[in-house]
């Protein structure tokens, strides 16, 4: 079982990783997130906002990747 634990805490600390990298990039290149199409009430929100959502889900990704996020053990 702590195998696997090791196993999910490196994927979650790489796709942090990736995630970060592609949303900063987004961030500084709008152009890179194609323009979302909805025909609700509400209009998409920018690429820039969600350039910013993903870059702040990454690093929760990476905070629990790397045992920051990670509750402390019980004795």
């Amino acid at each position: 079982m702590s195998r696997l634990a090791t196993v999910v805490r490196w994927a979650c600390l790489l796709a942090g990783v990736c995630g970060l990298v592609i949303s900063a990039w987004a961030f500084i290149d709008p152009t890179a997130f194609p323009q979302m199409r909805m025909d609700g009430m509400v209009p998409p929100p920018s690429p820039r906002w969600r350039a910013a959502l993903g870059f702040v889900f990454s690093l929760l990704l990476v905070g629990y990747g790397s045992g920051r996020l990670r509750h402390r053990e019980l004795p």
